[in-house]
Protein backbone atom coordinates (compact mmCIF):
# COMPACT_ATOMS: atom_id res chain seq x y z
CA UNK A 1 0.00 0.00 0.00
CA UNK A 2 1.73 3.53 -1.24
CA UNK A 3 2.16 6.20 1.01
CA UNK A 4 -0.54 7.95 0.37
CA UNK A 5 -3.30 5.25 0.37
CA UNK A 6 -2.01 5.17 3.94
CA UNK A 7 -1.73 8.53 4.77
CA UNK A 8 -5.71 8.67 2.66
CA UNK A 9 -7.10 6.63 5.49
CA UNK A 10 -5.65 7.84 8.26
CA UNK A 11 -7.23 11.35 7.77
CA UNK A 12 -10.33 9.11 7.26
CA UNK A 13 -10.20 7.20 10.33
CA UNK A 14 -9.38 10.85 12.18
CA UNK A 15 -12.77 12.52 10.57
CA UNK A 16 -14.80 9.12 11.54
CA UNK A 17 -13.17 9.43 15.28
CA UNK A 18 -14.29 13.34 15.26
CA UNK A 19 -17.67 12.73 13.85
CA UNK A 20 -17.94 9.97 16.58
CA UNK A 21 -16.59 12.19 19.82
CA UNK A 22 -18.53 15.17 19.01
CA UNK A 23 -21.47 13.30 18.89
CA UNK A 24 -20.98 12.82 22.62
CA UNK A 25 -19.30 16.13 23.96
CA UNK A 26 -22.84 17.37 25.09
CA UNK A 27 -25.71 15.93 27.29
CA UNK A 28 -29.43 17.60 27.12
CA UNK A 29 -30.57 17.81 30.54
CA UNK A 30 -33.88 17.50 32.22
CA UNK A 31 -34.21 21.26 33.01
CA UNK A 32 -33.56 22.13 28.96
CA UNK A 33 -30.10 22.33 29.68
CA UNK A 34 -26.44 21.35 27.93
CA UNK A 35 -24.39 19.38 30.12
CA UNK A 36 -20.11 19.59 28.73
CA UNK A 37 -19.09 16.33 28.75
CA UNK A 38 -15.20 17.71 29.58
CA UNK A 39 -13.71 14.56 29.94
CA UNK A 40 -15.21 12.91 26.82
CA UNK A 41 -14.21 16.03 25.01
CA UNK A 42 -10.30 16.07 26.22
CA UNK A 43 -10.50 12.32 25.78
CA UNK A 44 -11.23 12.65 22.35
CA UNK A 45 -8.64 15.50 21.70
CA UNK A 46 -5.87 13.94 24.12
CA UNK A 47 -3.42 12.85 21.31
CA UNK A 48 -3.55 16.82 19.56
CA UNK A 49 -2.98 17.64 23.31
CA UNK A 50 -0.05 16.26 24.02
CA UNK A 51 1.27 17.00 20.58
CA UNK A 52 1.09 20.72 21.65
CA UNK A 53 2.23 20.02 24.44
CA UNK A 54 5.49 18.42 22.69
CA UNK A 55 5.97 21.73 21.05
CA UNK A 56 5.56 23.47 24.09
CA UNK A 57 2.69 25.29 24.01
CA UNK A 58 1.11 27.05 26.62
CA UNK A 59 -1.25 25.49 29.15
CA UNK A 60 -3.19 28.99 28.71
CA UNK A 61 -2.69 28.32 24.48
CA UNK A 62 -4.23 24.91 25.06
CA UNK A 63 -7.07 25.57 27.22
CA UNK A 64 -8.24 28.46 24.67
CA UNK A 65 -7.69 26.01 22.01
CA UNK A 66 -9.95 23.46 23.68
CA UNK A 67 -12.96 25.88 24.43
CA UNK A 68 -12.76 26.84 20.66
CA UNK A 69 -13.26 23.38 19.55
CA UNK A 70 -16.03 23.39 22.32
CA UNK A 71 -17.77 25.89 20.79
CA UNK A 72 -17.55 25.34 17.13
CA UNK A 73 -19.20 21.88 17.96
CA UNK A 74 -22.22 23.17 20.44
CA UNK A 75 -22.83 25.85 17.76
CA UNK A 76 -22.89 23.27 15.32
CA UNK A 77 -25.42 20.86 16.99
CA UNK A 78 -27.39 23.74 19.50
CA UNK A 79 -26.96 27.41 16.76
CA UNK A 80 -25.77 29.15 19.78
CA UNK A 81 -22.67 29.31 22.13
CA UNK A 82 -22.59 27.52 25.50
CA UNK A 83 -23.19 29.49 28.15
CA UNK A 84 -20.37 30.49 29.91
CA UNK A 85 -20.36 29.54 33.34
CA UNK A 86 -20.63 25.80 32.03
CA UNK A 87 -17.33 26.40 29.51
CA UNK A 88 -15.43 27.92 32.45
CA UNK A 89 -16.43 24.82 34.33
CA UNK A 90 -14.96 22.53 32.09
CA UNK A 91 -11.85 24.66 31.39
CA UNK A 92 -10.98 23.99 35.22
CA UNK A 93 -11.26 20.22 34.35
CA UNK A 94 -9.14 20.42 31.58
CA UNK A 95 -6.19 22.57 33.30
CA UNK A 96 -6.12 19.70 36.30
CA UNK A 97 -6.28 16.72 33.54
CA UNK A 98 -3.27 19.04 32.08
CA UNK A 99 -1.53 19.38 35.25
CA UNK A 100 -2.37 16.11 36.41
CA UNK A 101 -0.29 15.00 33.08
CA UNK A 102 2.68 16.97 33.72
CA UNK A 103 2.54 16.41 37.21
CA UNK A 104 2.84 12.50 36.80
CA UNK A 105 5.96 12.80 34.13
CA UNK A 106 7.89 14.91 36.54
CA UNK A 107 7.25 12.77 39.58
CA UNK A 108 7.93 9.46 37.40
CA UNK A 109 11.30 10.70 36.25
CA UNK A 110 12.39 11.73 39.45
CA UNK A 111 11.69 8.47 40.75
CA UNK A 112 13.96 6.75 38.07
CA UNK A 113 16.41 9.45 38.29
CA UNK A 114 16.95 9.08 41.98
CA UNK A 115 15.51 5.77 43.03
CA UNK A 116 13.09 7.64 45.25
CA UNK A 117 9.60 6.19 45.35
CA UNK A 118 7.52 9.69 45.41
CA UNK A 119 3.93 10.56 43.86
CA UNK A 120 1.35 12.38 43.20
CA UNK A 121 -2.16 11.74 42.35
CA UNK A 122 -5.91 13.76 42.98
CA UNK A 123 -8.47 12.68 45.27
CA UNK A 124 -12.23 12.11 44.75
CA UNK A 125 -14.75 14.73 46.14
CA UNK A 126 -15.26 13.92 49.79
CA UNK A 127 -19.17 12.99 50.82
CA UNK A 128 -20.75 13.13 54.04
CA UNK A 129 -21.17 9.58 55.22
CA UNK A 130 -24.17 7.92 56.16
CA UNK A 131 -25.25 7.71 59.79
CA UNK A 132 -24.05 5.20 61.55
CA UNK A 133 -21.17 4.33 59.44
CA UNK A 134 -17.82 4.08 61.10
CA UNK A 135 -16.25 6.00 58.19
CA UNK A 136 -14.49 9.54 57.65
CA UNK A 137 -16.49 11.84 55.71
CA UNK A 138 -12.70 13.54 54.51
CA UNK A 139 -11.10 11.50 51.51
CA UNK A 140 -8.03 13.51 52.64
CA UNK A 141 -8.22 11.11 55.88
CA UNK A 142 -9.65 7.97 54.38
CA UNK A 143 -5.89 8.30 52.89
CA UNK A 144 -4.23 6.80 56.42
CA UNK A 145 -4.08 3.36 57.81
CA UNK A 146 -6.76 2.83 60.46
CA UNK A 147 -4.03 1.76 62.44
CA UNK A 148 -3.13 5.61 62.63
CA UNK A 149 -5.69 6.68 64.81
CA UNK A 150 -4.86 4.04 67.74
CA UNK A 151 -3.58 4.69 70.69
CA UNK A 152 0.04 5.98 70.69
CA UNK A 153 -0.01 6.29 67.29
CA UNK A 154 0.64 9.41 64.64
CA UNK A 155 -2.88 10.43 64.34
CA UNK A 156 -4.27 8.78 67.80
CA UNK A 157 -5.11 12.50 68.83
CA UNK A 158 -8.02 13.47 66.19
CA UNK A 159 -9.54 9.75 66.77
CA UNK A 160 -12.17 10.80 69.14
CA UNK A 161 -13.22 13.11 66.58
CA UNK A 162 -12.50 12.18 63.38
CA UNK A 163 -16.07 11.97 62.30
CA UNK A 164 -16.46 14.77 62.36
CA UNK A 165 -13.80 16.93 60.44
CA UNK A 166 -15.52 18.15 57.27
CA UNK A 167 -13.18 19.65 54.25
CA UNK A 168 -13.11 19.55 50.72
CA UNK A 169 -10.89 17.33 48.87
CA UNK A 170 -7.64 19.01 47.77
CA UNK A 171 -6.93 19.31 44.15
CA UNK A 172 -3.68 16.83 44.79
CA UNK A 173 -1.84 14.66 47.78
CA UNK A 174 1.89 14.88 47.32
CA UNK A 175 3.68 11.53 49.05
CA UNK A 176 6.16 9.89 49.53
CA UNK A 177 6.37 6.16 50.56
CA UNK A 178 8.39 4.60 53.21
CA UNK A 179 8.24 0.70 51.42
CA UNK A 180 10.27 0.60 49.00
CA UNK A 181 8.30 -2.30 47.70
CA UNK A 182 5.91 -0.32 46.30
CA UNK A 183 8.23 1.08 43.72
CA UNK A 184 6.85 -0.37 40.45
CA UNK A 185 3.53 0.27 41.50
CA UNK A 186 4.33 3.39 42.17
CA UNK A 187 5.90 3.86 38.44
CA UNK A 188 3.30 2.53 36.92
CA UNK A 189 0.17 4.05 38.11
CA UNK A 190 2.00 7.55 37.49
CA UNK A 191 2.90 6.31 33.75
CA UNK A 192 -1.02 5.36 33.58
CA UNK A 193 -1.63 8.63 35.25
CA UNK A 194 -0.07 10.44 32.61
CA UNK A 195 -2.12 8.78 30.13
CA UNK A 196 -5.43 9.03 31.40
CA UNK A 197 -5.48 12.22 34.32
CA UNK A 198 -9.01 11.53 35.09
CA UNK A 199 -8.32 8.24 36.48
CA UNK A 200 -8.06 7.51 40.21
CA UNK A 201 -6.46 4.64 40.42
CA UNK A 202 -3.77 5.87 42.77
CA UNK A 203 -6.25 6.96 45.10
CA UNK A 204 -8.56 3.42 45.18
CA UNK A 205 -4.96 1.32 45.62
CA UNK A 206 -3.16 3.33 48.35
CA UNK A 207 -6.33 4.79 50.40
CA UNK A 208 -6.53 3.52 53.87
CA UNK A 209 -3.09 2.93 53.88
CA UNK A 210 -0.65 5.95 53.90
CA UNK A 211 1.12 6.49 57.34
CA UNK A 212 0.79 10.29 58.64
CA UNK A 213 4.67 10.79 57.71
CA UNK A 214 4.26 9.64 54.33
CA UNK A 215 1.85 12.51 53.43
CA UNK A 216 4.43 15.70 52.06
CA UNK A 217 1.22 18.64 51.03
CA UNK A 218 -1.60 19.05 50.03
CA UNK A 219 -2.09 21.44 46.74
CA UNK A 220 -4.76 23.68 45.39
CA UNK A 221 -5.10 23.95 42.17
CA UNK A 222 -7.34 26.58 39.46
CA UNK A 223 -6.90 28.68 36.63
CA UNK A 224 -8.01 31.45 38.50
CA UNK A 225 -9.14 32.05 42.06
CA UNK A 226 -12.40 34.18 41.73
CA UNK A 227 -12.82 36.31 44.92
CA UNK A 228 -16.20 34.71 45.62
CA UNK A 229 -14.02 31.42 46.06
CA UNK A 230 -10.74 32.53 46.74
CA UNK A 231 -11.48 31.46 50.67
CA UNK A 232 -12.36 27.52 49.49
CA UNK A 233 -9.00 26.52 49.77
CA UNK A 234 -8.03 29.03 52.83
CA UNK A 235 -10.32 26.90 54.42
CA UNK A 236 -8.79 23.85 53.53
CA UNK A 237 -5.20 24.78 53.94
CA UNK A 238 -6.57 26.15 57.91
CA UNK A 239 -8.27 22.70 58.38
CA UNK A 240 -4.83 20.49 57.25
CA UNK A 241 -2.82 23.05 58.72
CA UNK A 242 -4.88 22.42 61.85
CA UNK A 243 -4.49 18.58 62.41
CA UNK A 244 -0.75 19.07 61.47
CA UNK A 245 0.18 21.29 64.20
CA UNK A 246 -1.91 19.19 66.46
CA UNK A 247 -0.02 16.10 65.20
CA UNK A 248 3.22 17.56 64.61
CA UNK A 249 3.44 16.56 61.20
CA UNK A 250 5.09 19.15 58.56
CA UNK A 251 2.43 18.82 55.74
CA UNK A 252 2.75 21.84 53.62
CA UNK A 253 -0.44 23.16 51.57
CA UNK A 254 0.22 25.12 48.05
CA UNK A 255 -1.37 27.05 45.43
CA UNK A 256 -1.36 26.79 42.20
CA UNK A 257 -3.06 28.92 39.35
CA UNK A 258 -2.98 29.97 35.88
CA UNK A 259 -4.10 33.52 37.02
CA UNK A 260 -2.34 35.10 39.97
CA UNK A 261 -4.23 38.76 40.71
CA UNK A 262 -2.28 40.82 43.47
CA UNK A 263 -4.93 40.78 45.58
CA UNK A 264 -4.43 36.49 45.33
CA UNK A 265 -0.46 37.07 45.71
CA UNK A 266 -1.23 39.16 48.93
CA UNK A 267 -3.92 37.28 50.46
CA UNK A 268 -2.04 33.62 50.01
CA UNK A 269 1.75 35.01 50.97
CA UNK A 270 1.04 36.89 54.29
CA UNK A 271 -2.98 34.73 55.70
CA UNK A 272 -2.26 33.30 59.17
CA UNK A 273 -3.32 29.77 60.14
CA UNK A 274 -6.14 30.25 62.69
CA UNK A 275 -4.75 28.25 65.10
CA UNK A 276 -2.13 30.59 64.98
CA UNK A 277 -4.41 33.09 66.25
CA UNK A 278 -5.51 31.25 69.33
CA UNK A 279 -1.88 30.73 69.74
CA UNK A 280 -0.79 34.30 69.27
CA UNK A 281 1.77 32.97 66.91
CA UNK A 282 2.42 33.85 63.08
CA UNK A 283 2.12 30.63 61.65
CA UNK A 284 2.13 30.72 57.75
CA UNK A 285 -1.34 29.57 56.43
CA UNK A 286 0.40 28.67 52.65
CA UNK A 287 3.40 27.40 52.12
CA UNK A 288 3.92 28.79 48.28
CA UNK A 289 2.01 30.28 45.39
CA UNK A 290 3.36 29.68 42.30
CA UNK A 291 1.67 30.84 38.77
CA UNK A 292 1.50 27.99 36.15
CA UNK A 293 1.52 27.59 32.55
CA UNK A 294 4.24 25.10 31.35
CA UNK A 295 5.61 22.14 32.55
CA UNK A 296 8.89 23.94 33.98
CA UNK A 297 6.48 25.92 36.31
CA UNK A 298 5.74 23.33 38.36
CA UNK A 299 9.27 22.06 39.46
CA UNK A 300 9.96 24.59 41.75
CA UNK A 301 6.72 23.62 43.32
CA UNK A 302 7.74 19.91 43.42
CA UNK A 303 11.17 21.08 45.27
CA UNK A 304 10.08 22.54 47.92
CA UNK A 305 7.07 19.93 48.47
CA UNK A 306 9.83 17.52 48.63
CA UNK A 307 12.48 19.25 50.94
CA UNK A 308 13.49 18.08 54.05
Amino acid sequence: MTYAKLLFIECVLREINKVVGDSEWFTNKSNSKVQINSIIIYRTLSSEIVEKLEHSQSVYEIINWLKNRTIVAFKDKYGKNPEVGALNNAAGRWNEFIATSLLSEIFFDLNQQNNSCIAIFSLPNSQLQSEGKDEVSSKFLSLFNSQQFMDGNELAKIAPFKNKIFLPSPDYIIVEMTNGNTFLSVQSLLKEQAKNPDNLAFYNQFKGTLQAKEVKAAVSLKTSNRPDRRYQPLFEAATIKAMAYILTQSWRYYMVASELTSADRTIFSTAVAPHGIVMEQNFKLVDGTYLYNRKQDLMPLVEDALRK
